[in-house]
């Protein structure tokens, strides 16, 4: 895009849960949310999830990227997870890509998050494979 080109409008907004607040249940968003604060349940269909050095969240969190410079406790599935200086992640993780700094810290578990794709590229190739052996089998008994 030029210097005078269009510029596309974002429809994504920014939920933010204040210092002093406190918030319980489940968050089904398409946008960004940030804990200032505290929160419990869970978050669903996030694109951005920050848990500030101030914030603190307990559950479960599914998003694109999740960035923790406070504390985590629960599960957090996301395409990339990122563990800052002050952050703290109690549980599992799964995600494609994981960066902790240093300082950071996951007392937990960690997956790998694996494509859909890749899935389905594997199963065929087990189907195609299987049948290959099935008839070495058959001609060996012939």
């Amino acid at each position: 895009m030029g210097l005078f080109g269009k510029r596309q409008a974002t429809n994504t907004s920014l939920s933010l849960v204040a210092k002093q607040c406190r918030v319980v249940g489940e968050f089904d968003l398409e946008g960004d949310i940030q804990f200032d604060g505290q929160g419990e349940g869970s978050i669903l269909n996030a694109r951005n999830v920050v848990i500030s050095s101030t914030g603190h969240f307990k559950g479960d969190i599914h998003a694109e990227h999740v960035t923790i410079n406070g504390l985590v406790e629960g599960t957090c599935i996301a395409k990339e997870v990122n563990i800052l200086s002050n952050g703290k992640m109690k549980g599992m993780v799964q995600s494609e890509q994981l960066t902790i700094e240093k300082g950071g810290c996951l007392m937990g578990e960690n997956k790998l998050k694996e494509e859909p794709a890749l899935k389905v590229i594997n199963e065929e190739k087990a189907q195609t494979a299987k049948p290959a052996q099935d008839s070495k089998k058959a001609h060996a008994t012939a």
